[in-house]
C-alpha cells in the first residue's frame, strides 16, 4: 500500500505525463512562479523545480505543491486540458475522499460512511483557508490574526471604528492578546488610535486608508485557490453550500453550550 512517505516515480498518466507536468501546469495557469508556489507551500524553490521536472519526489511533497493550486495528491496524474475551466478541470479530477468509503464502512458498518466524508473534506477546506489567510498576510508583513482584525474593522460601521473592548467581543481574545495585535498594526500605520470622548480612560480604534487598501484589495483581487473558486461558484450553489454550513454550525455549537467563535 502506498503511503505519504512512498517515493512517487511519476507514472505516465493517460497524456504520457508525469504528475510534475500537471503540478507545472496548474500553476502556470495560476500565474505563478516556481517561487511563488515554493513560498505558498512552505518550500524550497529547487524542490519545486525537482518536482516539475518529473524527478523522484516524496508523495509528501507533492502534497505540500499540490494544496495551494487546490489539488489533491491523487489528482496528479494526469493533467486539465489546455483552455478548460476551473469546474470542468474539478469535475474530471479523481475524487480521493471517495476512495475511503469502503474502508470506512468496513471498518464502522454502523456509521454513514458520508459523516467520515463531509469531516475529512471539511478539514482539508478549512486547511486550505487558513493558509490562505496566512500567505495573504504574511504579503503585507502581519500576521493572520493581525489581518482578522483589520477586515473586522473594515466592516464594523461606516466609520471604519470601535473600541478596543466592542473588538474583543466580536473577535474572542483577551484585551492583552488584541493590545498585541493594535500595537503591532498601529506601529505599521494600519489603525490609529484616538481618546474615547465618552471614557477618558478608553481609546478608539480605527482603520486608516491604508489599513482599508490593504483588505479591500485582497477581497477584490486575491489570487488565492480556495477564495477564486468560491466567487466563481453559481449563486445558487454558493447559498445552499453557506445554509447547510450554518445548519451545521449551528447544531455543533448547540452541543458546545452555545459558544460560537464569530470571525
Amino acid at each position: 500500500m502506498s503511503t505519504a512517505t512512498d517515493s512517487a516515480s511519476a507514472p505516465a498518466g493517460a497524456e504520457g505525463q508525469h504528475p510534475g507536468a500537471t503540478l507545472r501546469r496548474a500553476r502556470e495557469a495560476a500565474g505563478w512562479s516556481q517561487r511563488e508556489l515554493a513560498s505558498r507551500a512552505g518550500v524550497h524553490q529547487p524542490q519545486v523545480a525537482r518536482a516539475e521536472s518529473g524527478q523522484d519526489v516524496q508523495l509528501s511533497l507533492l502534497a505540500r505543491l499540490a494544496a495551494p493550486l487546490g489539488l489533491a495528491p491523487g489528482l496528479l496524474a494526469v493533467a486539465p486540458p489546455p483552455g478548460s475551466s476551473p469546474a470542468s478541470a474539478a469535475a474530471a479530477l479523481h475524487d480521493t475522499v471517495a476512495d475511503s468509503f469502503e474502508s470506512w464502512r468496513q471498518a464502522w458498518p454502523s456509521v454513514n460512511p458520508e459523516a467520515f466524508a463531509v469531516q475529512t473534506r471539511l478539514l482539508r477546506a478549512g486547511r486550505h483557508a487558513e493558509a490562505a489567510i496566512e500567505h495573504s498576510a504574511k504579503g503585507h508583513g502581519i500576521t493572520s490574526g493581525d489581518l482578522v482584525v483589520l477586515g473586522t474593522l473594515r466592516r464594523i460601521n461606516a466609520s471604519f471604528e470601535a473600541t478596543p473592548t466592542e473588538l474583543k467581543g466580536l473577535l474572542w481574545i483577551s484585551l492583552p492578546g488584541l493590545k498585541k495585535r493594535l500595537d503591532r498594526l498601529h506601529e505599521r500605520g494600519l489603525v490609529s488610535r484616538r481618546e474615547n470622548p465618552r471614557d477618558a480612560r478608553g481609546l478608539i480604534v480605527a482603520l486608516t486608508p491604508r489599513g482599508k487598501n490593504i483588505v479591500d484589495t485582497l477581497v477584490r483581487s486575491s489570487a488565492e485557490p480556495l477564495w477564486l473558486t468560491l466567487l466563481e461558484t453559481p449563486p445558487a450553489d454558493l447559498a445552499q453550500l453557506s445554509g447547510l454550513l450554518r445548519s451545521l454550525l449551528a447544531r455543533v455549537e448547540v452541543r458546545l453550550g452555545g459558544q460560537g467563535k464569530p470571525l
